[in-house]
């Protein structure tokens, strides 16, 4: 939603580029039927806003148009774009690290074809990625950003990086999906009393499980992979890769909330307070072209949080909010 006063922005790349049985089926339920977790949400609605999320459900879970040629990809990029996306999503996925080994995969042609169908539009195209090989396949398309980051790190990681910082692209590592889906559950944050006030039971639950889909992985890995791209010179951008509802196979991860774990989890790997701050505010403005905000300057919007403590020296006094600013407004 742009240009409204009232509600924070929310800017999307729509349905992404996936191949029929792609990612992320593997984490959907089956049929058509309401999961019970929709339908407890929906009960604390208004009768009228009940109405426009079962709308926006049958239609978020229309027949999604099939991708197998490099004619339809070319078409449903033109599709998304007409529907008002603001960048284009590619899933490069084939599933060991999700538990779901030998996901269908689009080639290589057809990813190519929509990546360069997606730049003709001026959009930034983003690959959904979970390893080094994928990494480096989405680099070879000519894609703009990578969202998520390797969760392996094989003895060729010097040559996969120096590939990102030659093909100028920003990382998302979403380091707390990749702490989830090797099987530890955000148990600290969501025991957080500026956390655990502000959740419903059920999302303090989402954040007492993880994904466990990977449980042989190392997190340290992720944290070596994030810092030799972020001394490289890469744009790490600060994302958490959550559900919109509390969904009881995608532990880990909330809304928000999640945000603050992150940029702890960026600090424990080696980053400082500051740069972890910035990987939040102003290099994901710049990456996407909000330079009206992201930075404290005169002439930028006046989005603001006021916390308690110093979150330049202590990272974690970001949850201590104490009040938040949209454009020079209080809320």
């Amino acid at each position: 939603m742009k240009n409204t006063d009232d509600i924070a922005d929310v800017r999307s790349a729509g349905t992404a580029i996936t191949a029929p049985g792609g990612h992320p089926d593997e984490l959907l339920p089956d049929g058509d039927e309401i999961p019970e977790f929709v339908l407890k949400e929906l009960e604390k609605l208004s009768k009228e806003d009940r109405e426009a999320m079962l709308a926006a459900y049958a239609h978020d879970h229309e027949e999604v148009p099939q991708v197998t040629t490099v004619e339809e990809a070319i078409k449903h990029v033109h599709t998304q774009v007409e529907n008002g996306a603001d960048y284009v999503k590619i899933m490069i996925e084939e599933g060991t690290v999700m538990g779901a080994p030998g996901l269908p995969v689009l080639s290589d042609e057809i990813l190519k074809a929509a990546v360069e169908e997606a730049h003709k539009f001026d959009k930034i195209v983003i690959a959904h990625v979970l390893t080094a090989h994928s990494s480096q396949a989405a680099i070879d398309l000519g894609v703009d950003g990578l969202g998520h980051l390797f969760i392996d790190r094989p003895d060729y990681t010097p040559e996969l990086v120096q590939s990102i910082v030659d093909s100028g692209v920003f990382v998302t590592p979403c380091l707390v999906l990749n702490s989830s889906i090797i099987g530890n559950p955000a148990s600290q944050l969501a025991n957080d009393p500026r956390v655990h006030s502000k959740l419903s039971l059920d999302w303090i639950d989402i954040l007492n499980s993880s994904f466990n889909t990977f449980p042989q992985g190392n997190i340290e890995n992720s944290f070596k992979n994030v810092m030799d791209l972020h001394r490289a010179g890469v744009d790490i951008l600060v994302g958490t890769d959550v559900a919109p509802v509390p969904v009881p196979n995608l532990g880990g991860l909330a809304h928000g909330a999640s945000v603050h774990h992150e940029l702890q989890l960026l600090v424990t790997a080696g980053f400082t307070p500051i740069e972890a701050l910035q990987s939040a505010t102003s290099k994901p403005a710049r990456r996407f072209g909000l330079y009206d905000r992201g930075r404290i300057a005169e002439g930028a919007r006046a989005d603001l949080v006021l916390v308690n403590g110093d979150p330049t020296t202590n990272i974690s006094d970001t949850l201590s909010i104490k009040a938040i600013w949209f454009k020079g407004v209080q809320k």
